[in-house]
């Protein structure tokens, strides 16, 4: 146990320095929870991430409670509870606006390569012995600023590496998601790998495979969140990884593209340039609609006489999207944006094209903005980058959008009207001609009833 004297959660010039990163209700509310385990007899800690990024002076975006108190104690001891984990000691404790997990001090075994067969209660020196890596390990007592360090946590907090507690091997055995975590903590703390971390994760990485595609979905989606995403996909390929988990990203390699317009190299390269080039926050589906943008050029690829072409290769991109988000198990909504996002990465060379109604219908759309940044990233993703249509496009819609707040034309004739004006029996056809006439007005064509009528029955005649 080793106390740092300079180091507190309570510290204001480190709240003030932070305060944009971090909540102190959140901390208040925590500490509360400490106090009440201590006063009642027990032991209680911050514990894993929470150290850790504080240690790092990194966002803590929650805290952990480590204790001695068993689930019943916690749910006799507070009075908003929920179960989340009883069997494995781990209750969710509700103060004020904010919800903790409380987890009893606890040891495992009898794995089954994802969760231990066997769970007991302990103290907090065997508790530490379980986890996964040395930097997660970490207790702090918040009450008197003391850090519980059992497996050399500090000590690779400064050396800046990932390395798992104990023997390697036995680690990624027991859980063999470990594998995954391991390289997402490498990239969310720019550290580098201890060798036999390193070793272990290359040697069973096959082992990813029993592990369901929520789970592995959830850390690809922490890892795709996370400024350092590229780096992250790097490591997937050099663990081999990425060809388990997105085998269709693997078909880009040494795919061609033709050289003048892409001297970058082959397709993958591209899209992990493109991925390379998001800024450092974007949306979930902004990040894997770049990394997929491409995906089905291997499924499209046409040798012509005068050049390399790709027809069709967004939507069938879309489709082999869809198609790897199910199997990763993504949810609907977040899925449905990523396919939008694919399909309609090719949109920007038609839009100038296309009826002033129609392009309105796309600038409109609530997932436009997104689809410019995984443009600009396309772009940024090719050599040489050609930013020309880009800006046009992106000017277009900064300048239409802004006439579009104006108010909407008014219907110069409802349904009724069409139907007794032009002499048709209601049906599907009404709604039809009422979206034609409004595009009409939209565009100008139309500006009177009498002329709405004229241009109506011109389109009956068609």
């Amino acid at each position: 146990m080793i106390k740092l004297l300079k180091f507190s959660f309570l510290n204001r010039s480190i709240l003030a320095e932070n305060a944009s990163e971090f909540n102190p209700e959140m901390l208040k509310s925590a500490i509360k929870i400490v106090e009440k385990l201590t006063a009642a007899g027990f032991i209680a800690y911050f514990a894993g991430g929470a150290v850790r990024d504080r240690l790092l002076d990194r966002k803590i975006s929650d805290i952990d409670i480590a204790t001695s108190a068993t689930p019943e104690d916690v749910e006799k001891l507070f009075q908003k509870t929920h179960p989340i984990g009883k069997d494995f000691g781990v209750m969710l404790v509700i103060l004020g606006k904010h919800a903790f997990e409380v987890a009893s001090f606890r040891g495992e075994s009898d794995y089954d390569g994802r969760r231990p067969g066997k769970v007991f209660f302990t103290d907090a020196k065997a508790d530490a012995q379980r986890r996964d890596f040395t930097v997660n390990g970490l207790f702090l007592n918040p009450l008197n600023n003391e850090v519980l360090d059992y497996v050399g946590g500090q000590h690779d907090l400064k050396l800046k590496v990932i390395r798992f507690i104990g023997n390697s091997e036995e680690r990624v055995m027991e859980d063999h998601l470990r594998i995954l975590r391991g390289v997402r903590f490498r990239n969310l703390l720019n550290f580098e790998y201890e060798p036999k971390t390193a070793e272990a994760i290359d040697k069973h990485a096959s082992l990813i495979e029993k592990i369901s595609g929520e789970r592995i979905r959830d850390e690809l989606n922490k890892m795709f969140e996370n400024e350092n995403r590229a780096f992250a996909v790097r490591d997937l390929e050099r663990f081999g990884l990425l060809e388990i988990l997105i085998p269709e990203l693997m078909e880009l390699r040494g795919l061609p593209q033709p050289t003048e317009f892409h001297k970058e190299g082959d397709t993958y390269t591209h899209s992990l340039g493109s991925f390379a080039a998001l800024p450092k926050k974007v949306s979930l589906a902004v990040a894997w609609a770049t990394l997929l943008h491409d995906i089905g050029k291997a499924k499209t690829m046409r040798k012509d006489p005068d050049r390399i072409r790709y027809p069709g290769h967004a939507e069938a991109s879309a489709k082999i999207a869809d198609k790897i988000l199910k199997r990763l198990r993504m949810d609907n909504a977040t899925r449905a944006k990523i396919i939008w996002l694919v399909d309609n990465h090719m949109l920007f060379g038609d839009l100038e094209k296309m009826r002033l109604a129609h392009r309105h219908s796309y600038f409109t759309h609530p997932w436009f903005a997104e689809l410019l940044q995984v443009c600009l990233a396309d772009v940024r993703g090719t050599s040489p980058g050609d930013y020309s249509l880009y800006r046009k496009v992106a000017q277009m819609w900064k300048n239409e959008t802004q006439a579009l707040l104006l108010p909407a034309p008014k219907d110069l004739l409802n349904g009724d009207e069409i139907v007794s004006e032009l002499h048709i029996a209601k049906g599907k056809q009404i709604g039809r001609l009422k979206k034609i006439l409004h595009d009409a007005q939209v565009e100008g064509l139309v500006k009177s009833r009498e002329e709405a009528i004229r241009f109506l029955e011109k389109c009956l005649q068609r």
